[in-house]
Formats: C-alpha cells, structure tokens, sequence
C-alpha cells in the first residue's frame, strides 16, 4: 500500500493475478474514482469476477436511516441510485454507483449479498455459485453491489473504472457517471489531482541539514493538516 497527494495505491499478486487499485477523490466535484488495473501472469485464460460493495447510509447514522433509504437502477446509466427522502436537509439528492460498463449482477440487498448472519470476511454471493438477483427498492437492508465478469488472455491486462457520489438530482448524477466513468478520463482527473497538490504544498519550502525533516516539513505535515483538520474536520 502506498499513499500520494490525493490518491492511495493498493497492489496486490496472488494465484498468478497482479492487481493494482487507485483511488482518489476529484478535484472540483463529490465523486470517489477507484482504477483498477488486473494483470493475468499465468500461463491460461482466466475468467475473474470483481464486485463493488457499498454500504449506504446517507444521514449521520446508519441504523436510523437504513429504513428509509431507497435504490433504483438508472436505466441510461447502469449505475445504481439510493436517496433517502426522509432525510430534511438532502433529502432530494442523490447518491450514485457505477461501473465503467453496465455490471453483469447486481443487489441493493445486503442480506442478499452478506447472507444471514453473515460478515464481509466472507460474503454468500463470492463463496456460493449464485447469481445476484437484481434486488433493490425500499425496505431492504441498503447497500450496492455491482459485479462485473471479465476475461483475460495469458500476459493480458484488464482496466476498469468505479465512481461513487451524490449530486443535486438524477441528470446531474448521470453527468458526473459519464464524465468519470472511463479510463481515460479516471486518469485525466489523476493527473489534475497531483498537480493541484503540488501547487498547494510547493509554496512553503524549509530547507535543513537533514532530508528527511526537509520531506516531512515541505510535503507531508502540510498534506496531513489541510485533509485531516481542514477538510475532514470542517
């Protein structure tokens, strides 16, 4: 795991499948961009399955909340929305998941996907040979699962996007899916978040006798309290 200015990179290798995730936050918009990068170094065609999972809670809690929330799937899209009209201040916005490509199964349905008495260590829909159902609607317990079957041949390599947000209504939703969504836009948008954080974190520069008090003073002590006390506290 390596964490940069605005991003996190998680790279993993197991039974002959290299995987690469980066995810990062837009610059200007609500929107959580997840690149996934899958290389196959084995010696056959592999067949991978790759599910994205969400669990809403739209409001300060989730046990208050859940039954309230509603899912829908977005039928120009393919992506997945979840609103809570109980809520009094947001309750007209609306929350969104999707795939860079309509997924291949999908549930609004935790129980469905966790299975009963179950936990995410381990979840029924990734250990048993079924199918999602589709699920969604009110009076679940909300959450989003979208999954998506891909094929790679030996030495081959697969990229895929997921973004997840809210935003003022159903079209502005459907804009932020679109524009988002593929990889080259994903990438674009990289791109735009590191230089936006150069530009913030080169205008003050300590110069010292040890390199390692220059690195943390000039980048990582700025980084750290304009995310964590700035942006996350206020």
């Amino acid at each position: 795991t390596r964490f940069g200015h605005g991003y996190a990179r998680f790279q993993h290798r197991s039974n002959g499948i290299e995987s690469e995730l980066v995810q990062f936050v837009a610059s200007e918009d609500p929107v959580k961009i997840s690149r996934i990068r899958l290389t196959n170094h084995s010696s056959q065609t592999r067949r991978i399955s790759i599910t994205a999972y969400v669990e809403w809670v739209l409001g300060f809690s989730r046990t208050v909340n859940a039954p309230f929330i509603v899912t829908e799937v977005d039928p120009e899209t393919g992506g997945v929305f979840a609103l809570n009209p109980w809520h009094r201040e947001f309750g007209s916005r609306i929350a969104f998941a999707a795939w860079d490509t309509p997924a291949d199964g999908l549930t609004c349905d935790r129980q469905e996907f966790v299975g009963r008495n179950g936990h995410l260590e381990a979840p029924v829909a990734l250990t048993a040979d079924v199918s999602l159902s589709g699920r969604c609607g009110a009076g679940l317990d909300p959450c989003v699962a979208l999954q998506r079957e891909v094929q790679t041949e030996p030495e081959g390599q697969i990229e895929l996007t997921f973004v997840l947000g809210q935003a003022a209504g159903a079209d502005a939703a459907r804009e932020l899916i679109r524009r988002f969504r593929t990889v080259k836009d994903a990438d674009a948008e990289l791109l735009h978040v590191k230089q936006q954080w150069r530009e913030i974190l080169d205008r003050v520069q300590v110069e010292t006798p040890d390199p390692q008090m220059n690195l943390i003073l000039n980048h990582w002590l700025l980084y750290q309290t304009i995310v964590c006390r700035l942006y996350a506290r206020s």
